[in-house]
């Protein structure tokens, strides 16, 4: 379309600024410009336009020919020339701009669908190029790219990060092993899987880590750690996966086994890679484990969670086992009565918390004593020994083997053993008071836990102020074993205990390999013979031989020695041809209640046992056990 050839027309772009003519011969370059000069370039055209048809208005002409006709030709320009102004600038708006706004609407829909890979491309200035793009639209362009550049940049690193943080998650800082929870996945995967045969998870714990911490140092004992881990690691096969499950616990997942010999064979396998010396700087540290396997049959309904629970339980009952029996293969197998027991000491140890609070439901925590006479005179009581026993309402006269040890595991085997010495002092304290002249004492055993407990001797001393019992009435039994586990601690609250005036016996002495080398390190008064070597006096000569043999130390250091378990004359009378000091055991009297007890110090009943020429009535039908 082209203007009309009017003599006024030209001279009325002529009349434009010269600026506005050069911009307007560089708006197809510069899309931008048209819109920012579009409006005031119409604006100058249309003002002209009517300025001239405002100046040849037929009556300011005087209605000449000449000037009507002028004027109605500058009218037409006025329309048509606006119209065409109007319509170029579309056409080059659509063209320039319309395309390239088009073009980054797309690439910001692509990118809001999580599409990094668009681009908005169009225009953008060579790489070696100096000068900004002077078109606005191609600016923002590149802005748009480079943000996305940026974006996907972030989103790589942003991925680096969350796989660190994955690996970190399941995996162990100091050995590099999986952990628990990477085991929890692979174990459900492996669960979830299609299978036709049984798998098995094998735990294992290291010995006394702690305590290799404690007294070598805690890089010791992730060298330990570090050690155990590469052992296990070079010692699985083919579908094998070691983990750390815990600080001193590793986990082995191990497919395809086809019955529970072979995984136990297994744990016993992974047990002796474990339990081999480790050289520390010239130092060998001799190392032992506890394994406990489980095995999943294809078909049982259990969870992953299910099947290292269960694991657990097996590593529990291999440290108890072990412990038991000293065994060096410490080793077990889960099987359902295994999980009968846990829950059987969960509902026991609900039940003492329940007691121990006063709940009537739950029965009374009492406490029997046990005689011991001299040798001397077996028919006069010399003393007794404090046993805490359980009545309770549904099960009856419970033994301390069913409850001392849940007792000792939860925790409460301390509140326990305070309420034992409590009612013992009390008790004692008015027996005495019926006859203050008399010689005895009563004993009160300590767990390992109480014997650990820093404010031991002040609970005693309470005690004592409490009851108003003479310190030298009382007297404190503790076995060989609760005094290893702190020896300097134990000498030393032993110590205060006896500057108190309170007496110290070892319990059960003999049973451990250096009874004798603890003998003059330790504050002891008293030493009782284990029933072990009592109960073979008669027929063992080397039971005989070691019997003389710590009573003549004790002798000679000073002590007083008290054999318990004697269940025969034939015991009682050799005891006291081999100077024994005193004796205790069934054939005197079992465990009794406290006005049983009163009785029997008083003479209203007399002792099972008056001599050694006089047998003993027959016991009842029941295994006696005391509490630690």
């Amino acid at each position: 379309m082209t203007l009309p050839a009017t003599p006024g027309a030209p001279g009325v772009l002529r009349r434009l600024p010269g600026g506005a003519l050069r911009l307007l011969q560089r708006a197809s370059a510069q899309t931008p410009v048209i819109v920012k000069v579009g409006g005031p370039v119409v604006a100058v055209s249309l003002g002209m336009a009517l300025y001239l048809e405002g100046a040849l208005d037929t009556k300011e002409c005087g209605g000449t020919p000449a000037c009507t006709e002028l004027s109605q030709q500058v009218s037409l320009v006025t329309t048509d020339g606006t119209a065409l102004l109007l319509v170029v600038l579309w056409l080059v708006f659509t063209a320039f701009v319309g395309r390239r706004a088009k073009r980054l609407a797309d690439v910001a829909r692509r990118v809001s669908e999580g599409d990094l890979t668009a681009r908005v491309g169009a225009g953008a200035v060579s790489a070696g190029s100096s000068r900004p793009p002077r078109d606005e639209l191609i600016l923002v362009g590149g802005q748009f790219d480079r943000m996305l550049d940026t974006l996907v940049h972030e989103q790589q690193r942003l991925r680096g990060l969350t796989d660190e943080l994955e690996h970190r998650a399941t995996h162990d800082d100091l050995t590099g092993l999986g952990n628990r929870q990477l085991l929890l996945r692979h174990l459900q995967e492996s669960l979830d899987a299609p299978r036709s045969t049984p798998l098995a998870v094998v735990k294992l714990e290291l010995d006394d880590l702690a305590t290799i911490d404690a007294t070598l140092g805690h890089d010791v004992g992730e060298l330990v750690v570090s050690t155990t881990a590469l052992r296990l690691s070079g010692a699985v096969r083919s579908g094998e996966r070691v983990v750390r499950a815990s600080g001193s616990v590793f986990s082995v997942l191990v497919d395809d086994v086809p019955d529970d010999a072979d995984a136990a064979a297994i744990a016993l396998r992974l047990l002796e890679v474990v339990n081999q010396p480790v050289e520390v700087e010239g130092a060998t540290i001799v190392l032992s484990a506890c394994a406990g396997a489980v095995l999943h049959r294809p078909g049982e309904d259990r969870t992953a969670e299910d099947v290292l629970r269960d694991a657990s339980l097996a590593l529990h009952a291999a440290q108890r086992t072990g412990a038991d029996n000293g065994s060096a293969a410490r080793t077990a197998l889960y099987t359902p009565r295994l999980r009968e027991e846990v829950l059987e000491r969960a509902r026991t140890a609900d039940e003492l918390r329940a007691s121990l609070a006063g709940q009537a439901s739950a029965g009374d925590l009492l406490v029997h004593y046990q005689p011991y006479a001299l040798l001397t005179d077996p028919s006069r009581v010399a003393g007794f020994e404090a046993l805490v026993r359980w009545q309770h309402p549904a099960r009856g006269l419970v033994s301390p083997l069913d409850f001392v040890p849940v007792a000792e595991e939860v925790g409460l085997i301390r509140p326990i053993g305070l309420k034992v010495l409590q009612d013992a002092a009390e008790r004692s304290a008015a027996w005495h008071a019926l006859d203050p002249a008399r010689a005895w004492s009563t004993s009160v055993n300590l767990s390992p836990q109480q014997l650990l407990d820093v404010d031991l001797v002040h609970r005693v001393r309470d005690v004592l102020d409490r009851t108003g019992l003479a310190p030298q009435l009382l007297t404190l039994e503790l076995t060989e074993t609760a005094m290893m586990l702190d020896l300097d601690g134990a000498a030393r609250r032993l110590q205060a205990l006896r500057d108190l005036g309170v007496g110290i016996a070892i319990d059960d002495f003999g049973t451990g390999s250096s009874s004798l080398s603890y003998l003059h390190q330790l504050p002891v008064d008293v030493v009782k013979l284990d029933r072990a070597f009592i109960s073979r006096l008669e027929e063992d000569a080397t039971s005989l031989a070691m019997v003389r043999a710590v009573l003549d130390i004790a002798s000679a250091l000073g002590l007083t020695t008290i054999a318990e378990g004697i269940e025969t004359p034939g015991q009682l009378r050799i005891l006291g041809e081999l100077g024994c000091d005193k004796a205790q055991g069934f054939l005197l009297s079992r465990p009794v209640p406290a006005d049983v007890a009163q009785d029997l110090l008083t003479g209203v009943r007399s002792l099972g046992g008056t001599s050694p020429a006089v047998p003993a009535p027959t016991p009842a039908p029941v295994v006696e056990t005391r509490s630690r």
